[in-house]
């Protein structure tokens, strides 16, 4: 038979370790310029609970990727209808292939993170914002307007990536 005394002392210590792991995330999110943002992404994350600094800084690069697939199917999904002329077929060509490559970057973040190489990583994650911006202006130039969600989906990503930057630069 358990003893009581140990089941509450495991419970309590439980706890604890959850309350400490929610100030960490708190205390980080809240060095960056979009504090609901960082929230956002890592309390929908359960795993975030139960890892250190370098961790939450994962966790953000992943809804970073989250966020491009977001984009390669918004982006996608607007290509394929009928009528939006073949400039605009290129530049949303051109947006995927520069949302792959940005992800591509984001993958290298998180090995130069694993491997500790944090300066390697900051620059990967901020060179990959720069293919979700172009994609941005080029879209902007031809005026197109069929969905604000590419414009708001960028605009996501682009706070996502300047968290990333800050927990980055803190590690």
């Amino acid at each position: 038979m358990t003893n009581p005394m140990i089941m509450v002392m495991l419970l309590l210590f439980l706890v604890m370790s959850t309350r400490a792991d929610e100030e960490l995330i708190k205390t980080e999110c809240n060095h960056t310029e979009y504090q609901n943002v960082c929230l956002f992404c890592l309390e929908a994350d359960p795993i975030s609970f139960n890892i250190d600094r370098a961790g939450l800084v994962n966790i953000i690069i992943h809804c970073l990727g989250s966020q491009l697939d977001v984009l390669i199917n918004t982006v996608t999904s607007l290509k394929l209808m009928k009528g939006e002329g073949e400039a605009n077929e290129n530049v949303l060509k051109d947006c995927v292939t520069g949302f792959a490559i940005a992800q591509l970057r984001l993958q290298g973040a998180n090995i130069d993170l694993i491997t500790l190489n944090y300066d390697k990583a900051y620059e990967l994650v901020k060179t990959a914002l720069n293919y979700p911006r172009t994609c941005e202006e080029n879209l902007q130039k031809l005026k197109f307007k069929d969905s604000s969600d590419v414009y708001d989906d960028i605009l996501a990503y682009s706070q996502l990536t300047s968290v990333a930057k800050t927990l980055i630069h803190r590690l």
